[in-house]
């Protein structure tokens, strides 16, 4: 081999490092750009609930909820402040559905936060009529993703939260295997 071919085989491997090294240096950016835009997501939504939160009585969020829970009637007063602490946990679920599509949030957590959509707005739950109101205050792509939660669990004959145990394993599995 003459040193004009170790030359050129040299150019070419330093060409392809500088070509990976590029490539790489546009993942990262990429990467930060979807972290920004997380940390972004993450302030307004916390904002929000901060706002819904603030506007809360606790002495009477607590009976409200443990109404809610029992089954029992919540009269006007409870049932105003329960809507609004409905209203901010569902926009913590909406930034853990944007932070999980990111890839920024594991399955494991993104189903823990669908299972709480389900219990504050599936079949049965005392603010299932409020989120056809409230929705259109969240994204396109969050709605779609508690409509699909909230059709599975009508096909499924889920008829509150309390699912059985085959239903909760359904559940799971329809998630895994559907993935947003």
């Amino acid at each position: 081999m003459n040193w004009d071919a170790i030359g050129a085989t040299g150019e070419v491997l330093g060409s392809l490092a500088v070509f990976g090294s590029i490539f790489y240096l546009a993942l990262q950016v990429r990467h930060a750009a979807g972290v920004a835009s997380a940390s972004s997501q993450q302030a307004a939504a916390q904002m929000s609930i901060d706002t819904l939160i603030a506007t809360l009585d606790a002495q009477i969020l607590s009976k409200a909820s443990r109404k809610a829970t029992d089954g029992d009637e919540l009269d006007p007063e409870e049932l105003s402040n329960y809507k609004r602490w409905v209203w901010a946990r569902m926009r913590v679920a909406e930034n853990a559905f944007y932070q999980y599509r990111l890839g920024l949030l594991d399955l494991d957590a993104w189903l823990g936060h669908a299972a709480t959509i389900l219990g504050h707005v599936g079949p049965g739950a005392v603010a299932e009529p409020h989120w056809e109101r409230v929705s259109l205050s969240f994204s396109g792509s969050f709605i779609d993703e508690v409509e699909r939660i909230l059709d599975w669990s009508k096909e499924m004959g889920v008829e509150s939260f309390k699912m059985t145990p085959n239903q909760q394993e359904e559940y799971l599995a329809m998630l895994k295997k559907n993935p947003i």
